[in-house]
């Protein structure tokens, strides 16, 4: 990596921690949306820049100066070889950069790990560690530097996002146990973020927990609706396990996308006819293949 590049990179993601921290909508670890404008939500990412870059374009922020981007869960391969996906938060964070109070990264499990030595083991390959060799690899002496940047973006990333037409935005939900916790009090608190490893937060973009009961419990807790997550690995794009949450999944072949209104109201079914598959055309001709071989 040149001089040159690691000080645009430095830049970058100096703006992008401070744009995180004073993002105008943010209240502690909560984005709360204004009731104009509209939002797309992406679910996990894995370092598909491919498909971050779709959704980019058709989202032309630059143009629609009220539309919000949330992003979530860019660390980590989905395909497990070598691990580039730090690539695809230097994306993000120039445009986080050039447009700090459109785009909202919320924290995951995946960067969470990354920051606190966490290890994700999956079929025997620790993810964390192809990570940092990835990017020492691509870095070099700037290595340290870059990491603690790295480090401090995550750091800041809130974690959650609400609108008030009942939606609600998170990486994932608590097990139920736990969910007489997380109100919107805790939210817009703030765990600080020297506390982004502590158990709440953790239990937060670890859960899975996708039962009705826990469902409706949380929703209450944070007074909306619909929640919307990721975290969950979806064949088709998304899934609908229960009445209130709708999981979005951005990674592969058959990922998806979601834009609504925030002067809108919406109920699920509503919202599910919104999600957009951004590789129609790849999905076709994939279709087409499986076809002619069986």
């Amino acid at each position: 990596m040149l001089e040159e590049q690691f000080k645009k990179l430095q830049e970058a993601y100096l703006k992008t921690i401070r744009g995180n921290m004073e993002d105008k909508y943010r209240v502690g670890d909560l984005i709360e949306f204004p009731e104009e404008g509209d939002v797309i939500i992406m679910g996990d990412l894995h370092g598909n820049r491919h498909n971050f870059r779709k959704v980019v374009k058709a989202a032309d922020l630059a143009e629609n100066p009220k539309r919000h981007l949330i992003v979530q869960e860019a660390t980590h391969t989905w395909e497990v070889t070598e691990d580039r996906s730090f690539l695809l938060h230097e994306e993000i964070a120039f445009l986080k950069s050039e447009f700090p109070d459109q785009v909202h990264i919320i924290l995951g499990n995946h960067e969470l790990s990354e920051l606190t030595g966490k290890e994700i083991l999956k079929g025997g390959i620790c993810y964390n560690i192809l990570f940092r060799e990835g990017m020492k690899k691509n870095y070099g002496p700037y290595y340290d530097q870059v990491k603690e940047l790295f480090d401090d973006y995550i750091r800041t990333m809130p974690l959650a996002c609400r609108a008030k037409n009942g939606i609600f935005i998170c990486h994932s939900t608590p097990p139920k146990k736990y969910i007489s916790h997380y109100t919107l009090s805790f939210f817009r608190q703030g765990s600080g973020s020297e506390k982004k490893d502590k158990v709440l937060a953790e239990n937060l973009v670890w859960g899975r927990d996708l039962s009705q009961e826990a469902a409706d419990a949380f929703a209450k807790n944070v007074k909306s609706r619909i929640i919307i997550v990721g975290h969950t690995a979806c064949k088709q794009g998304f899934q609908v396990p229960n009445s209130r949450h709708i999981i979005l999944d951005s990674k592969g072949l058959y990922a998806t996308s979601l834009h609504f209104r925030l002067d809108k109201k919406y109920n699920q079914k509503g919202l599910v006819k919104n999600i957009q598959h951004l590789n129609k055309k790849e999905i076709k001709a994939f279709q087409e293949k499986q076809a002619e071989k069986a």
